[in-house]
Order: structure tokens, then sequence, then C-alpha cells
């Protein structure tokens, strides 16, 4: 039997998500706006207060879809992110080759984070799954962490025998 596990944001982390980029969106659009309308005196242009908040909707849409596109799979290979190969490098990591798996506090989120054998690669930093304040949180992070560490025990030592290697 195959296994795959797929982790990605969680519902609620998307929509925080969305809603922070979309509000920061509105803020950037919405100050040149209010520069144009004092400085120039009319207030009638409700045409830029539609363009702001049009903006602020595209900032939420790109922001949804950006956020599923995000995340972590791990297989009886290893960790790989989610988006495809082209997009992320040559990022995947066998089991065989991680160290360690820790859950460490980074720019106000704790994420699992992978440390490779190899001294010259740098610790990663795993997109999903991870928890932080507010609309961030997540309730089930150290479940997911304990599913990656167990799996990571699981294979360190290579593939069970009798299973087909990847090539």
């Amino acid at each position: 039997m195959a296994v795959k596990i797929t982790f990605r944001p969680t519902p609620r982390q998307v929509f925080g998500r969305a809603l922070f980029l979309s509000l920061l969106a509105l803020v950037v659009a919405l100050v040149p706006a209010a520069a144009y309308m004092l400085f120039v005196g009319h207030w009638y242009h409700w045409t830029l207060l539609g363009l702001v908040l049009v903006a602020a909707a595209v900032a939420a849409t790109v922001a949804y879809l950006g956020a599923r596109r995000r995340g972590t799979v791990l297989d009886e290979h290893g960790i790989h992110p989610l988006e495809p190969p082209e997009s992320q490098g040559d990022r995947y990591a066998p089991w065989t080759e991680v160290a360690d798996i820790r859950a460490e506090r980074r720019a106000g989120r704790t994420v699992p984070v992978v440390y490779l054998r190899d001294p010259r690669h740098k610790p990663w930093r795993l997109q999903a799954p991870y928890s932080g304040r507010g609309l961030s949180a997540d309730d089930a992070l150290d479940e997911k962490i304990f599913v990656m560490r167990s799996l990571w025990e699981g294979y360190r030592r290579g593939p069970r025998p009798g299973r087909p290697q990847r090539g």
C-alpha cells in the first residue's frame, strides 16, 4: 500500500492570508486615491473608490489561489513540495537523507523544519503545516508533526524489503 499524505494550509489560514493581503492592497490603493481626491478636490470620483475595491478583490483572489497551491507531500520515498518541481527548484528530501524534523518558531509562526544530513544544505522550512496567531492558528499542528516524524522513523533506513525503489 502506497503512503501519500498532503499537508496544506487550513481553510481558516487561507482565508486569513487572503484577508490580510486584500486589506494590504486596499490600504496601498487607497492612499493615492485619497491623496488625489484631497489635492484635486473632487470628492465625487467614485470611480477611484471602485478601482480601490477592485484592487482589494483581485488581491484576495490571488492570495486565495496562491495559498491553496502551497503545501507539502509525504510519501514512502520522502518529502517534497505540493507545487511542481520547476517552481521549487530541486527541493526534495528522501527519508534516508533527513537528519531531523523539528518544530521551530519562525516569523511569529511555528513551522516544521527539515534538517538534512548534508551540512551544505540549509534547513528546509516547510510551507505547510504551520501555526501562528489569529486566523493562522492550527490546533492540529502537533499531530501533523507527529505524523511526519513517524513516517521519517519508519522510512529513514530505506524502503521496506520487497518494495520497488523509486528511479
